[in-house]
């Protein structure tokens, strides 16, 4: 049978339920719910964030996705703000660089959309505003839809290197290059967390279509403000524990100096006692002595 992929590109994508979007976006509510239930504190000093392939390619430079996801910029802005304010382990920026040259897969991309997605990507210096790193973080590019595979294995030992334990993955396209990022994290046993406000797509509908497929599934789900909390909280939690340990080894000091300090002083009251038995017995030496009649022995 053969598939007619133009008719297929036409129809409109929707969740795995045959559920209305507003059914949907409840699912992910639910699923929401049930992730952060489920979930345990978040640890910054474990934590990765992954940016995928925010670029002009796929944001300034496609208007579909700019269109149904108006509210990305100042969503990702704030999550990347968040997780250097609260100071996670790393942030890892992932880009793509697809070439025929050595991205194989690229033909197949080519034949099937026929030109109305551009297959080749070079990625530039250019950065969006809302979205550039710093000069101690990762940037990492990709020849493949997934950061753990096209990147020639540097994302999972940057990983295994930091002693992450987990990765909250964000950036672009949700169902595409996200998607596939995600899955190689979460297959090689990181606990993964998708960001799903700080994602966009082209189209809403395939953006939550995702979502609904593997949300709580494969990865945990959250949102910037909901990573904003748990980030908060666990930052004053160790702030709170740092003060605790300062405050036992200030003790631990002061108890260590007054049992110095009473050491010496009893050291110098004996050397004290001491002293005065000498002199005693040196007076004793120095003068007459008295015999055993109670005479005194005039020399």
């Amino acid at each position: 049978m053969k598939f007619n992929f133009k008719s297929s590109q036409n129809q409109k994508i929707s969740p795995a339920t045959s559920s209305s979007s507003s059914r949907s976006s409840s699912t992910l509510s639910s699923s929401k719910t049930l992730g952060s239930q489920c979930s345990t504190t978040l640890d910054a000093s474990k934590t990765a964030l992954l940016i995928v392939d925010v670029q002009p390619e796929y944001w300034s430079d496609c208007p579909p996705v700019r269109r149904d996801f108006p509210h990305f910029p100042q969503n990702i802005s704030s999550l990347i703000q968040s997780c250097r304010q609260h100071q996670t382990k790393r942030i890892i920026w992932i880009r793509a660089d697809y070439s025929y040259e050595h991205s194989p897969w690229l033909h197949q991309f080519s034949r099937l959309h026929e030109g109305r997605i551009q297959p080749i990507v070079r990625p530039s210096n250019n950065w969006e505003k809302f979205a550039s790193p710093l000069e101690d973080e990762i940037i990492i590019t990709k020849t493949s839809w997934s950061a753990t595979t096209g990147g020639k294995g540097r994302l999972l030992d940057t990983l295994k290197q930091d002693g992450i334990d987990t990765v909250l993955v964000c950036g672009l396209i949700t169902s595409v290059c996200v998607q596939h990022s995600a899955f190689g994290v979460f297959e090689a046993g990181y606990r993964t967390i998708l960001v799903q406000d700080a994602c966009a797509d082209r189209g809403r509908e395939r953006h939550e279509a995702a979502l609904s497929l593997y949300g709580d599934y494969m990865y945990e789900l959250r949102t910037v403000d909901s990573l904003e909390v748990e980030l908060k909280e666990q930052r004053q939690q160790r702030e709170v524990k740092v003060k605790e340990e300062k405050k036992g080894l200030l003790g631990s000091f002061v108890g260590n100096v007054m049992g110095h300090k009473h050491r010496h002083q009893c050291k110098m009251v004996k050397s004290k006692s001491t002293d005065s038995l000498a002199t005693t017995m040196s007076i004793v030496d120095g003068n007459p002595t008295i015999d055993e009649g109670g005479e005194e022995m005039i020399g």
